[in-house]
């Protein structure tokens, strides 16, 4: 079961959350195993995303975002060899948004990246072009067409932007 950040464990929205994740579901690609909540790109969650983006606590391209969860990996291997008998905790810490326009190789290095850490990754796809979310996130012609949610903070806040409040 998913296992949302730990600020919204308790949350009024909660159950909200987890239906907006459950309602429209599908592979990422045609023999995808893993399903992903397709969402809409609702004004809160555009300013949220841009919030992100603003502050840091996103980063852009698959290519850099797989980096950057590699780098997260390492750094958490190191802590649990230093600490073994601390509890890892497998909650939700990082979302990934990925646009509805790439190529089949594309979301096979989505998935592959779900399946590397599916531990503290959501992977969710926007039911928009690349081209159309880098303009509603950046306000100028960009092809974004991934998305990574970097701030456990910022994710619950992005995830509350699934719901009305």
């Amino acid at each position: 079961m998913l296992k949302l950040p730990k600020d919204l464990t308790d949350h009024p929205r909660h159950d909200a959350i987890l239906k907006a994740l459950s309602t429209q579901t599908a592979p990422l690609w045609e023999r995808g195993t893993h399903e992903v909540a397709t969402l809409s790109l609702n004004p809160k969650l555009r300013q949220e995303l841009g919030r992100a983006l603003e502050l840091g606590f996103a980063i852009q391209g698959l290519e850099q975002i797989g980096t950057e969860l590699m780098r997260e990996q390492k750094g958490l291997d190191a802590l649990k060899e230093k600490t073994p008998q601390a509890p890892q905790s497998s909650r939700i810490s990082r979302i990934l948004l990925v646009a509805n326009d790439g190529s089949e190789r594309f979301y096979r290095e989505c998935e592959s990246l779900l399946n590397h850490y599916s531990q503290r990754l959501l992977v969710c796809r926007l039911d928009l072009a690349g081209e159309d979310l880098g303009l509603a996130l950046t306000q100028r012609p960009k092809l974004l067409r991934a998305l990574l949610v970097t701030d456990r903070k910022a994710a619950a806040r992005v995830l509350l932007a699934l719901t009305p409040v």
